[in-house]
């Protein structure tokens, strides 16, 4: 079973778990605990790109585990009341998976099974499970609401690292950090049971965490490579903003299917060139297709691998494509990741849109490039191309030697020129019709395709501040238009 399908089956089973304490949580404790759980999947799910396994390990399993009694901890922040016999109960057993702490360890080393993912889930396991074992006893508890703080110095230590990049760099191993984790817990299990003494020992265990952050943070600060601030609020805002606007709308997954559906069949070969997010590469799979993504983004390429792990249906290319291979510059929008150009003459003429009055190109990453020709000598030729890359459209396709079945290209009215640059080399490629959708949509403006004069037509009296969409160009042969489906 591959690790994804395990995943799966974990979070099935632990959703009935959490389910069938309804009785005992109510139905805010076990949205609570479903709401956690979906956290906790979505976290592993993307993670598990850095697990060099082929299946999900015994040891994942019992940090797993962990995770679910987590989820349950925070279910329990939704009961009205927990008396006295109930704390004992929840500090003893969560001091029975704080024991496990160890074992998952000790058995991913016994088995060869270390990996960067299980080390980083097993890290973010402790750091959730002493959070919610505070915020219990904050409610619940003697100590009061300030106990809260015995949970959040490494959440507010990420934080920092944000803005701070010296504060995310590596620490060497310490035996000092490993005593205070588990100090950690005990003061927490401590201050959520009836304890006379718990508020002292989680007072006690307090002190003894923020000092050793405080140690971390000199030994970061005297070795520090940069102590530069970084806009790395303005980027993770934007990556959010993206992984809603292309993932979390309900209904668009389904109407994507239907409308590539055209284009895209099963057994198909789809090239998504400027993958980003990979709605489509998703909308395509689900359709049947094979699917290359062109993604020359680090973080969104990244995401990509992590979205599609063990899908062998699915090749990510993190290159840019253009005229000829080589070296490229890129120049990136950290408040629009999504924004990315090859294209100096797009970002003069986008500059005179309203649209993008907002939109700063921040950095400039040298990215590697190849060509479309390359990409089809390797996979084959593909039924599909969709190619979305901020006005550096016309240099994909003149590295396109073949008349493809279908492709659509982005147009963008303040740099139309573009658009129509697409259309001319298309004519030289083959005989095509042309169609246009605006914006996400997903949906075609004509009833029916269009000559390359009328589409360039309509180009050309496109004004700045109209809105943005695609041209999808379908090519002819001897018996007419592409079948649709």
């Amino acid at each position: 079973m591959t690790r994804t399908a395990s995943l799966r089956r974990l979070a099935w089973v632990t959703a009935a778990i959490l389910l069938a304490t309804l009785p005992a949580l109510g139905l805010v404790g076990v949205a609570l605990s479903l709401a956690a759980l979906g956290v906790l999947w979505a976290g592993v799910r993307l993670g598990l790109a850095d697990h060099a396994h082929p299946t999900f390990g015994i040891a994942n399993c019992i940090t797993w585990a962990r995770g679910a009694f987590v989820c349950f901890l925070v279910g329990l922040l939704g009961v009205p009341h927990l008396d006295e016999g109930a704390r004992w109960i929840l500090a003893a057993a969560g001091a029975a998976v704080l024991a496990l702490d160890g074992v998952d360890g000790w058995i991913a080393r016994r088995r060869a099974e270390t990996s960067a993912f299980g080390a980083r889930f097993d890290m973010e396991t402790d750091s959730a499970f002493m959070l919610a074992l505070c915020l219990l006893a904050a409610r619940f508890g003697d100590a009061g609401v300030w106990i809260v703080l015995l949970g959040l110095p490494r959440y507010v230590f990420v934080a920092a690292a944000w803005r701070y990049p010296f504060l995310a760099e590596s620490l060497p191993h310490s035996e000092r950090r490993r005593i205070v984790c588990v100090l950690q817990g005990i003061a927490a299990l401590a201050a959520l049971s009836p304890l006379a003494l718990g508020p002292l020992v989680g007072a006690l265990g307090l002190s003894v965490l923020l000092w050793s952050f405080a140690v971390d943070v000199r030994f970061l600060w005297l070795n520090a490579t940069s102590r530069a601030p970084v806009a790395f609020a303005a980027r993770l805002l934007g990556l959010l903003r993206s992984l809603a606007i292309y993932h979390a709308i309900p209904g668009r997954a389904g109407q994507l299917d239907r409308f590539y559906a055209r284009f895209v069949r099963p057994g198909s070969l789809a090239i998504d060139v400027g993958a980003h997010a990979g709605n489509r590469v998703a909308s395509w799979r689900r359709l049947g297709a094979r699917v290359v993504a062109v993604e020359p983004q680090p973080v969104f390429a990244d995401l990509l691998r992590r979205f599609f792990l063990d899908d062998p249906a699915v090749r990510i290319e993190e290159k840019l494509l253009d005229a000829k291979p080589g070296i490229v510059a890129l120049h990136l929008s950290d408040r629009y990741p999504t924004l990315a150009t090859a294209s100096g003459d797009f970002m003069r003429a986008a500059a005179a849109a309203k649209s993008f009055q907002g939109v700063a190109w921040e950095h400039v990453l040298p990215a590697a490039a190849t060509t479309l020709d390359a990409l089809i000598e390797r996979e084959g030729m593909p039924d599909f191309v969709k190619i979305d890359v901020e006005g550096a459209e016309p240099r994909v396709l003149a590295g396109l030697s073949h008349a493809v079945a279908a492709l659509s290209f982005e147009y963008v009215p303040a740099a139309k020129d573009a658009a129509i640059a697409c259309i001319d080399r298309l004519e030289e490629l083959g005989t095509y019709r042309f169609n246009r959708s605006t914006g996400e949509s997903q949906r075609l403006v004509l009833p029916e395709f269009v000559s390359a004069a009328d589409m360039r037509g309509w180009l050309a009296c496109l004004s700045p501040d109209d809105k943005s969409g695609d041209v999808y160009a379908e090519r002819q042969t001897d018996r007419g238009a592409r079948p649709s489906a």
